[in-house]
């Protein structure tokens, strides 16, 4: 389910028309009814008072259930100023801030590249997973799993 479909569920379900979604977020009914149709996408600010609004995840609100990682580095995208911006300022469901910004990435990294900024994160990563890779395990892992990301894939 994507992120139209999810909030015309979440305001019909909780019983309130367009024009009052709209008030309750200080938004206009055009931008709610553009939201629920796909032609865009709330702002981050507007994303924040929705996911408040209706007790949900940020992820939820995208339409990504599972918590999605940028496409970019494979850092899991939990919260929502860990999205980068499109160049219309909506949010990038697809990579984090810290790769991905104005609808253009941050960094000309390549892929090797990519792999040795990762390795900064190591031991934090080893503990927060309880393992225990060394560098040189880690640049391998590293290596194979972002040549599956988006960014990557067709390098």
């Amino acid at each position: 389910m994507g992120t139209k479909e999810v909030l015309t569920e979440l305001r019909k379900g909780s019983g309130l028309t367009q024009d009052a979604l709209a008030e309750r977020l200080f938004v206009t009914r055009q931008a709610v009814s553009r939201w629920e149709t796909g032609e865009t996408t709330p702002n981050t600010e507007t994303l924040k008072l929705i996911s408040r609004e209706f007790d949900v995840s940020i992820n939820t609100l995208l339409g990504q259930p599972q918590e999605p990682i940028c496409q970019s580095c494979a850092m899991p995208l939990r919260e929502i100023d860990d999205l980068g911006t499109e160049a219309d300022s909506g949010v990038s469901t697809e990579f984090c801030v810290h790769c991905y910004q104005d609808g253009s990435f941050t960094h000309n990294h390549s892929l090797d590249q990519m792999v040795e900024s990762n390795l900064r994160f190591l031991s934090e990563f080893n503990a927060q997973n309880g393992l225990n890779f060394s560098e040189d395990e880690a640049r391998t892992v590293l290596k194979l799993h972002l040549a599956t990301l988006k960014r990557w894939k067709d390098n």
